[in-house]
């Protein structure tokens, strides 16, 4: 009789520390959102409203301002600088002078850099002072040079480098770097063009441009679809390019856990459980298969008139649970119009038949308890 207590109070202390992995099915109905305290709720694929459960085509708040914080005309500055690299060749139409002997009228000087003075050393016309001068200044100054060894002379100056002149371009690309800018007014997306271009699909990627000490952030999608975003560059801006590209994550009863990428494309439920292998035969309960999710929504906040201001935007976070049951034939067919959404969570739970192989299980592996001692007779 003893012993028979001893197991039984060795199997009311195990179960009531029952094993598990995870939440069990009850424990999703007593889920509360930590910031109102107020209950989750648990909506049944079969109940619920497919085109409301889709994830929005709209992936950041239209309310935030993104890149286009940072106004500016462009690189425009067509000023020589330290370090620039020019190219001068001289043209003389005359019959005689400079180039009279030559078989051709035209002279290519070379190549020559902006020193740290901010002088150029050039055959012919000496030492000029070019900093903050444009290259048109400078071919007129190289014309009066000339004047005496040459008829009638002309000078070209092209800038073909301006180590200076540019903007960094690193992250998801496929040629991160430095880029350099010309008087075109290069863009966002130039910058990203001549680096490569992003690695990543532009709705799941995030563009950060950094300017001294601000920074700001935009979904490529919206770079390329606003102008407002696709802001002019200035030498020195930096841009980082990051792959966002969604994602969900699985737990439980599956017989892949993780997480997991979104393909190109949308992915339903059914896609999403097949990603991850399908449920585990001897362990899941098919009937508890559960998607949590963070529903985030941005609305238009409507006037006194009726109309909706552009700027205003309200922002709703609402945690929501969806349970689909695998072993209704109806649910399947759902599942394959549910569409996933980036931070979902899929959980199955575990059959009651395991939960209780694991009890089982621990209370064959608990020591035995010491059995009690005899009572010792008092010695005479």
């Amino acid at each position: 009789m003893r012993k028979i207590g001893t197991a039984l109070f060795c199997l009311i202390l195990v179960a009531c520390a029952r094993p598990s992995d995870g939440p069990s099915a009850s424990s999703f109905y007593d889920a509360k959102d930590p910031a109102t305290g107020r209950d989750i709720p648990v909506v049944r694929l079969s109940q619920a409203n497919l085109s409301s459960a889709a994830p929005g085509q709209v992936t950041y708040n239209p309310a935030d301002p993104g890149l286009s914080i940072f106004r500016s005309s462009g690189a425009n500055d067509t000023r020589l600088r330290q370090g620039d690299v020019i190219e001068v060749t001289i043209i003389d139409t005359g019959e005689e002078g400079l180039f009279s002997s030559a078989n051709s009228r035209t002279l290519p000087l070379g190549r020559f850099t902006v020193d740290a003075t901010g002088n150029v050393v050039l055959p012919f016309v000496g030492k000029q002072r070019v900093l903050n001068s444009s290259p048109e200044a400078l071919q007129s100054r190289i014309v009066s040079g000339l004047k005496g060894s040459a008829v009638n002379p002309q000078a070209v100056v092209n800038v073909v480098d301006r180590p200076g002149y540019a903007v960094t371009v690193g992250g998801s690309v496929h040629n991160p770097g430095r880029v350099p800018l010309s008087a075109r007014k290069e863009r966002v997306s130039d910058a990203i063009a001549m680096a490569g271009g992003a690695l990543s699909a532009p709705a799941s990627t995030i563009v950060t441009l950094m300017r001294g000490s601000r920074k700001a952030s935009a979904p490529l999608s919206r770079v390329l679809a606003e102008a407002p975003q696709n802001v002019n560059l200035l030498p020195d801006d930096q841009i980082f390019v990051q792959d966002s590209a969604p994602s969900f994550t699985v737990m439980g009863a599956f017989k892949s856990t993780g997480e997991f990428k979104f393909e190109p494309g949308q992915l339903t439920l059914a896609q999403a459980i097949g990603r991850a292998g399908g449920l585990l035969d001897d362990r899941a309960d098919a009937s508890q298969v559960y998607l949590l999710r963070n529903q985030v929504t941005y609305a238009p906040v409507a006037s006194s008139n009726g109309k909706l201001l552009p700027a205003t935007t309200t922002v709703t976070n609402k945690p929501v649970i969806y349970r689909a049951d695998m072993k209704d034939i109806a649910t399947l067919a759902l599942m394959q119009q549910f569409q996933m959404a980036n931070g979902d969570i899929l959980y199955a739970g575990n059959s009651g038949l395991v939960d209780f192989a694991k009890l089982f299980n621990v209370y064959q592996k608990s020591p035995n308890l010491p059995a009690a001692s005899p009572p010792v007779a008092p010695s005479r």
